[in-house]
């Protein structure tokens, strides 16, 4: 036969105990929230200066083609010294034909016998030019350009010749596509990808 036990010391022990172990548990999911939303807060951040130094660097790498461009109103001399002199007209200058390695290796400087990047972007040869980089707040951001060829603008012949757009323009435009892709910090990547223009003027360079 059962008797009932009207004992009841201890059960406010028991009752602070699953107090406190829900407590914990529920301490326990605020910290890993908490952790996890710094985390992707951190994340963020550094994907966002990521592109934002990436995209910085995208609006000066335009440069390069624009200064490049303008070596047409050079003096022959200057030319000559980039390697760029083309006596024979089969797109390779005369300083990289002259060597043995022609069109086998890729060299920045002109030296090993392949086009460069001045010789690429004025359409001296349709090898793509090397890459270059681009330095902003410590990161490297490497930009690849394709020459994509001339294209015949739109437009009234007498526009161009009077230039009433900002000088006298040829009534071509060069136009480029630009890739930068830099890395930051936790692995994070940016790509940005930029198609440019170059509206050439017919004394040389780019408006």
């Amino acid at each position: 036969m059962f008797r009932l036990i009207r004992n009841e010391k201890g059960i406010v022990l028991v009752i602070a105990l699953m107090i406190l172990a829900l407590l914990s548990v529920l301490s326990l999911t605020a910290i890993l929230t908490t952790t996890t939303d710094m985390e992707i807060s951190t994340n963020y951040k550094v994907l966002q200066t990521t592109f934002y130094n990436t995209e910085g660097s995208m609006d000066i790498a335009p440069g390069p083609i624009r200064r490049t461009i303008s070596l047409k109103t050079e003096s022959q001399a200057i030319l000559d010294s980039l390697g760029i002199t083309d006596s024979d007209g089969n797109g390779i200058s005369d300083i990289d034909e002259s060597s043995p390695l022609s069109n086998l290796t890729v060299d920045v400087s002109g030296t090993n016998g392949t086009p460069d990047f001045v010789e690429s972007i004025m359409g001296y040869t349709t090898t793509a030019p090397p890459n270059f980089t681009i330095n902003i707040n410590e990161m490297d951001i490497t930009v690849s350009t394709t020459r994509t060829g001339p294209v015949q603008l739109k437009g009234f012949s007498t526009g161009f010749a009077t230039g009433y757009e900002g000088g006298a323009m040829s009534g071509k435009g060069i136009d480029f596509e630009m890739q930068g892709t830099g890395s930051g910090d936790r692995n994070s990547q940016s790509k940005i990808l930029l198609k440019y223009r170059c509206v050439e003027r017919s004394g040389g360079g780019c408006l």
